[in-house]
């Protein structure tokens, strides 16, 4: 009876364990899935807007006993955001006198990276196949590209007739015509060449097929334009898997 008991219990274990590396073992999952992706910015708000887009690659996994794996990763990942906003300017010139305008953008910035994951997944004995991730990340950008049409509304104020309270450039503005402009604005080059953050997420196993999602916190200001932005890369990926056992 003690012995069936005992049998019955390492049997248990055993299925639990299916779905990560044994101790000592390695692994490798081809994996592939999509990107819900933005940018962080505190300092222009609702400017950035999330768009869908295609991520791809592969990780191998060490198993370091029955419920730790160490993970280092390759993964195609296409990044980037929605623009959707507007951005206003003062500049001063000569005789008394400021430009002011605004310029309202839609388009698209395009960042395409190489991340390098490298994770630990915690597998949980309770739920079958139920692991959690967590760990830190680099990128390579390999392109990027931004494209919007912009329209510019711009007028040139004398400061000798305006009060200078609480708007006075805006009030000015939007009670005088404006001269406008409209153009289709292709720039490259407007992200750094490398990110850094910290991947965390969740993942579920079955029968060696993997659903996995994350959340990626990028920690660095990736915009290089002439007035950079604290713009971070935010995404959600969610991709599907096949664990290889070597």
């Amino acid at each position: 009876m003690i012995r069936n008991l005992l049998l019955l219990i390492f049997a248990c274990f055993a299925t639990m364990a299916e779905a990560q590396n044994q101790k000592g073992t390695f692994s490798i999952k081809p994996m592939v899935g999509v990107n819900i992706s933005s940018l962080g910015s505190p300092t222009i708000e609702d400017f950035y807007h999330t768009k869908v887009r295609f991520t791809a690659g592969a990780e191998t996994e060490y198993g370091v006993n029955n419920w730790l794996g160490l993970s280092l990763g390759l993964m195609y990942s296409q990044q980037g955001a929605k623009v959707d906003g507007s951005v206003a300017l003062v500049q001063m010139l000569e005789n008394d006198e400021v430009l002011y305008s605004e310029s309202q953008m839609d388009g698209y910035l395009h960042a395409d990276y190489l991340n390098i994951p490298m994770m630990a997944h915690v597998y949980i004995p309770a739920i079958r196949g139920l692991f959690i991730n967590a760990g830190i990340q680099m990128g390579f950008l390999v392109n990027d590209r931004m494209t919007a049409d912009v329209l510019t509304a711009s007028q040139t104020i004398k400061l000798s007739s305006l009060q200078p309270n609480s708007g006075w450039y805006v009030d000015n503005f939007n009670s005088n015509p404006t001269h406008l402009t409209s153009a289709v604005v292709t720039q490259n080059n407007v992200c750094k060449s490398v990110d850094f953050g910290i991947p965390l997420g969740l993942s579920y196993e079955f029968k060696n097929v993997s659903l996995d999602a994350r959340y990626y916190f990028g920690l660095t200001q990736i915009d290089k334009t002439e007035n950079p932005d604290t713009a971070k890369n935010r995404y959600f990926s969610i991709t599907l898997g096949y664990r290889f056992h070597l």
